[in-house]
């Protein structure tokens, strides 16, 4: 069985929890943030609470794929938001990852990344400060999208921030596995409309202030975002009807 990891070298102090964890699994004293596909660990260091993110196991063609062809989700994750901030952009400090492999089959893999203390943007109309919280999204976008970064999973949860009308906001992005750089593309573009709100009216509203900052048509750009949600939608009600024909011939 070998075992690989990487850290950042900016972040030595933390070598040994990357080393660590890759080989003996998520130690017991890290704790449950977040649930789903994937699992998101805080883990308490002395130098400062650390995110541990571990991607589920990957099936028999995939545990190739991720060794032979492809970069693993974790190596992703890290070099993306190394990326990213290299471009003046935010995201969690990245730390490393770490590599479980047998033979030419990736097992397990974990990205690490600095916990910071931020909100997301779930439910942003309920927020008192929605207007200018909004408007500097949308300028945050337009600059993403000058610089050709194309986040595929752009939605409320990934999208932190901090800070405030009077003092300004500052955006971070996570879950970056999915992210493409140097994108030039339009229509790519602006399918990161499609899930940034499930509400057509809150979805218009963003694209209408995107439309502002970028000197672009207001109607045009809104007929678009809400285009870009619909589609989703219903790839959504797709989704869940073939899984309930399957469903009903097991």
């Amino acid at each position: 069985m070998q075992h690989i990891f990487f850290h950042n070298e900016s972040t030595p102090q933390f070598a040994s929890l990357v080393e660590t964890t890759t080989k003996e699994g998520i130690l017991p004293s890290a704790q449950v943030i977040y649930k789903g596909r994937n699992t998101v660990y805080s883990f308490p260091h002395p130098n400062g609470n650390v995110n541990i993110k571990a991607f589920r196991r990957p099936g028999l063609i995939n545990s190739l794929v991720y060794t032979m062809f492809r970069k693993s989700k974790a190596q992703r994750s890290f070099e993306y938001a190394s990326r990213l901030i290299e471009m003046g952009f935010h995201s969690p400090a990245p730390i490393g990852y770490g590599e479980e492999r047998d033979g030419m089959r990736l097992k397990r893999s974990y990205y690490f990344s600095e916990q910071i203390e931020a909100q997301t943007l779930r439910d942003w109309e309920q927020k008192p400060d929605c207007e200018p919280l909004l408007r500097a999204l949308a300028k945050e976008i337009v600059k993403l999208h000058r610089a050709g970064v194309w986040h595929k999973d752009f939605s409320p949860g990934n999208i932190l921030y901090t800070g405030n009308e009077n003092e300004g906001y500052t955006f971070y992005y996570i879950d970056l596995n999915r992210m493409q750089f140097n994108v030039t593309s339009r229509n790519k573009l602006m399918t990161m409309f499609k899930a940034i709100n499930l509400s057509p009216g809150e979805t218009e509203r963003i694209a209408r202030y995107y439309a502002e900052e970028a000197g672009e048509d207001p109607d045009k750009t809104a007929q678009i975002a809400v285009k870009k949600l619909n589609q989703y939608l219903a790839s959504k009600r797709r989704h869940r009807w073939v899984k309930k024909i399957f469903k009903r011939k097991k």
